[in-house]
């Protein structure tokens, strides 16, 4: 789908060596509660073994590879990483993966120093769509440089797919030293391709499809992925470079989060391998998604690379305080660890006056999420755990939390993101909200919660960013994000200290999740 052409002579290079893929898996950050007045609480689900590969290399390679096939030499880039020419990432999801109200569009030009791509017939290649979806796939015939502009809704937009490949290429050059350290490879260009449709749920985009939407004409989306897949493999060997899937990225969920507030949830549905009733909550979705894309990529391309699924947590919401859709997106991150990767929670994205959707800044600030978690797990091989908690303990009216930390230490921000009511924080005991006197910093990774007053020790919950503002009569009171511009929706103000080179002067500081969890 393009409303404009571009063009331009794309650098066709040879592979310079061979690794191997993904990489040793390794816990981002460590840390426990100690103290004999405190009861730990361990998080649901363990992370793999660190030493556990993540598979190997299988898609043809050129006769130069052969001679560095044990890996790089010592260095930021991960041992068994496999170096391939053409490395392509899909985007899914709903009105924000298509970029509803992303306008104008502000990657309209190739970067200079890049040799990203994306299909002749745009960066969503699909035709005649509206808004409950698309009736063709616009099949490409050639490769062109990656640039924003397409028109989903009548105007052209700025998706996060060129942050994404442009921010890709920028860090393994910037944080991973490719083109500098020796026998390192030259630059590692991406192709981004989105098959992305407003307003669907998952079963809309899930393997096999939607009954309404398929009985009206519309193309499944999961199988214009797998379009996309077989037209970038076949223009990549007609161009003689190699070819890889290297992730899926998901920006979803207000449909189905709706859908659990007004009771009409699609859920539970039949798994895409018959099974009745497999597939009980928005986690399973998640968990089936990631499973079925993987086995779909790799029976057309034949490598033996995961496909991970990379999650931006839900945009917002503005109907009821709490969100059971956002608690899920990190449940089904901690039940598939290194398959669906929870990559950052909204609420720090720039937004539109609308009020429900990312502003064309915003869409660049995400993509560069994206980036930085792909480069830290397919570029670094390394495991990815956003901050959350890893372990919560009480004494008396005290909370401690201990959290995951990519990046230490966590810091209290209220700039970046406008002061919420207790930085975030609510605590539930039995049912009723508990008056919080403090919340500080108390460590590298962890938090210190001082209640009013000790709880009665009945049901008690913690929660964080599960606080969209109401009116008295219920409805919203706020907007989505982050605040500074529009009244800020469901938020915090906790974040870690990384300083991730952005290319578009973006802060990358990795944000608390939103979560709900129980308390002893």
């Amino acid at each position: 789908m393009r409303t404009r052409s571009c063009s331009g002579e794309l650098e066709i290079r040879a592979t310079l060596f061979t690794l191997l893929a993904f990489g040793a898996l390794g816990v981002a950050c460590t840390g426990d509660i100690s103290g004999d007045d405190t009861t730990a609480v361990d998080e649901a689900g363990a992370l793999p073994d660190a030493s556990a590969p993540n598979g190997d290399a299988s898609a043809p390679k050129d006769a130069t590879t052969d001679a560095a096939a044990d890996g790089p030499p010592p260095g930021p880039v991960s041992p068994t990483y496999e170096d391939f020419e053409v490395n392509h990432f899909l985007l899914t999801g709903q009105s924000n993966a298509v970029a509803n109200g992303g306008d104008p569009p502000l990657t309209t030009a190739p970067l200079e120093g890049y040799s990203n791509l994306m299909f002749d017939t745009g960066v969503m290649p699909m035709k005649s769509c509206d808004g409950n979806g698309c009736r063709a796939y616009d099949t490409p015939t050639s490769f062109v440089p990656l640039v924003d502009g397409d028109d989903f809704f009548g105007y052209a937009v700025e998706t996060a797919a060129s942050s994404i490949g442009y921010g890709i290429s920028h860090l393994a050059k910037a944080r991973y030293e490719f083109g500098t350290r020796a026998g390192y490879p030259s630059k590692h260009d991406m192709l981004v391709s989105v098959h992305g449709r407003s307003g669907n749920t998952y079963w809309c985009l899930r393997k096999g499809f939607c009954t309404y939407n398929a009985d009206s004409g519309y193309l499944s989306p999961f199988a214009q992925a797998m379009s996309e897949v077989e037209s970038a493999k076949g223009l990549a060997a007609a161009s003689g470079r190699s070819y890889v899937v290297r992730a899926v990225g998901a920006i979803h969920g207000e449909s189905d989060h709706y859908a659990y507030v007004f009771g009409t949830s699609e859920f539970p549905l039949p798994g895409t391998d018959g099974t009745p009733g497999k597939v009980k909550d928005y986690a399973d979705a998640l968990v089936e998604w990631q499973q079925d894309l993987d086995a779909s990529i790799k029976a057309i391309t034949g490598q033996k690379q995961n496909v991970p699924l990379l999650v931006s947590g839900l945009s917002g919401w503005t109907t009821v305080r709490e969100s059971k859709l956002a608690q899920m997106q990190l449940d089904a991150h901690v039940r598939a660890p290194e398959k669906v990767i929870y990559v950052t929670p909204a609420y720090p994205m720039e937004v539109r006056e609308d009020c429900l959707h990312y502003s064309n800044a915003g869409q660049r600030h995400l993509g560069e999420y994206f980036a930085k978690v792909y480069g830290r797990v397919v570029l670094g091989g390394q495991s990815w755990e956003p901050v959350r908690p890893k372990s919560i303990s009480r004494a008396g009216n005290v909370v401690t939390v201990v959290y995951y930390v990519p990046v230490p230490p966590l810091v209290v921000d209220t700039k970046l993101v406008s002061a919420a009511e207790s930085y975030g924080f609510d605590f539930w005991d039995n049912g009723n909200r508990v008056g919080i006197a403090s919340v500080a910093v108390s460590g590298p990774d962890t938090v210190t919660i001082t209640l009013n007053a000790a709880p009665s020790g009945t049901n008690m919950r913690l929660t964080y960013a599960q606080n969209q503002p109401l009116n008295d009569q219920g409805g919203s009171a706020g907007c989505i994000g982050n605040g500074l511009a529009y009244a800020g929706g469901a938020r915090g103000n906790l974040r870690d200290s990384d300083d991730t080179p952005s290319l578009f002067g973006n802060d990358l500081s990795n944000w608390g999740v939103n979560f709900e969890a129980a308390v002893p």
